[in-house]
Parts: structure tokens; C-alpha cells; sequence
């Protein structure tokens, strides 16, 4: 009976061991590869090929802001294809796991859209702080406007809402016009088009995307 507590003790003790040596593996992929950040934090989410694709375009595109050549990225994609998983609720925080000191502006149609996708993104810095030294949470803390430690962070708003104060090496767009009734709209569109240029594209960082 002795020997048999020790085999199963044993047993437990090398499977508690590989069960740490398979989380290690994941978090240590997910600070590599985009995708394997993504499936970290969202076990459900089922990455296509689209999916790893637009992972490595995202990739290409925060090194080539690192290094400040100006990228600019458009992604087109029907609505429920998991884009914004990705490229709102995710990416930011990855790439700000990278390039600690960066700023980021996400912003949406609306602003409490903005703010739901900021509070992901955040909750994301939150849980990979403890082995993402990088992301640990500096002094502002809010769903709209959260910090790192090493000074970088995510700023939300609507579009054509207010930003005064804020600079960023990444701006992003999700979803500029609520509908298709807006997206018709020559009012809309002109509105939007005159933030664009007078508001958010003066924030951006020198070599910014």
C-alpha cells in the first residue's frame, strides 16, 4: 500500500510538472506569436487561416512601428468574423507587451464601444502581468484610459470624440460608422473624414501607424 501512495504520488507530482512546462510553453508562444496570445486569453476562439494571417500582418506591422517606417494597415472583413478580437481587444496589449513606452488610441463609432473593447485589451495586460513583466499596470486604471508601468498605454473614444492631450504610435478604427444608414450619409462621412485629419492623425507619433 506504501509503495502504491508513492507511485501515485509521483505520478501527480510528474504530471503537475508538465502541466507548468505546457503553461510556460503557451505564454512563452503567446509573446512570439500574436495568435497564440489571442488563444491564450479566449480558449473559444477558433483561429482560421484569415485569422493567423491577419496575426502576421499585425506582427509585421508593430515591428515596422518599433522601428518607426509610418506603416499603415486596412482590414476589410464582414461583420462576426472575429477581426475585432483580434486587432482591438488583443493586439494592443501585445504589442505594448513589446514596446512597453508606446501610446495607443483605439477608437469606434462609439465610445462606450471603444471603451468595452479597451476594458478586454486591458483585462489581457491585467492577467499577463505576473509573466509579461512588461504589461504591469502603471497608475490610471480605467476602462477608457489605462497605463503600463514603463509609461505606454490605450486611450479610448468615439469617433469624433475628444483625445486632447493623448499621443499615439498606434491609432486604430474599428468600426468608424454605426451602420449602413451612416455609411450612406455624405454628412456622416464628411464629418468623419474632418476628425480623422484634424483630430486623430495630428496625435500620431512621429513613425507611427
Amino acid at each position: 500500500l506504501a509503495l502504491e501512495e508513492e507511485r501515485l504520488g509521483l505520478l501527480r507530482a510528474v504530471a503537475a510538472v508538465e502541466a507548468d512546462n505546457a503553461v510556460k510553453e503557451k505564454r512563452q508562444s503567446a509573446k512570439s506569436k500574436l495568435v497564440s496570445f489571442v488563444e491564450l486569453h479566449n480558449p473559444r476562439y477558433q483561429a482560421g487561416w484569415v485569422h493567423r494571417d491577419i496575426c502576421e500582418r499585425l506582427q509585421r506591422f508593430s515591428a515596422d512601428v518599433a522601428a518607426g517606417k509610418s506603416p499603415r494597415l486596412m482590414l476589410f472583413m464582414p461583420p462576426r468574423h472575429g477581426k475585432s478580437e483580434i486587432i482591438s481587444r488583443r493586439f494592443p496589449t501585445w504589442h505594448l507587451g513589446h514596446n512597453p513606452h508606446h501610446e495607443v488610441i483605439l477608437a469606434s463609432y462609439g465610445a462606450d464601444l471603444a471603451a468595452t473593447m479597451s476594458l478586454s485589451a486591458r483585462q489581457a495586460a491585467s492577467d499577463s502581468a505576473e509573466w509579461w513583466p512588461a504589461l504591469k499596470p502603471g497608475g490610471r486604471w480605467t476602462n477608457e484610459d489605462w497605463r503600463l508601468a514603463l509609461g505606454g498605454g490605450l486611450r479610448s473614444a468615439g469617433v469624433r470624440g475628444p483625445i486632447t492631450g493623448q499621443g499615439a504610435h498606434i491609432a486604430i478604427i474599428d468600426d468608424p460608422v454605426k451602420d449602413a444608414e451612416e455609411a450612406a450619409s455624405p454628412t456622416i462621412r464628411a464629418r468623419n473624414l474632418e476628425w480623422y485629419q484634424s483630430t486623430l492623425y495630428t496625435r500620431l507619433a512621429p513613425g507611427g501607424g
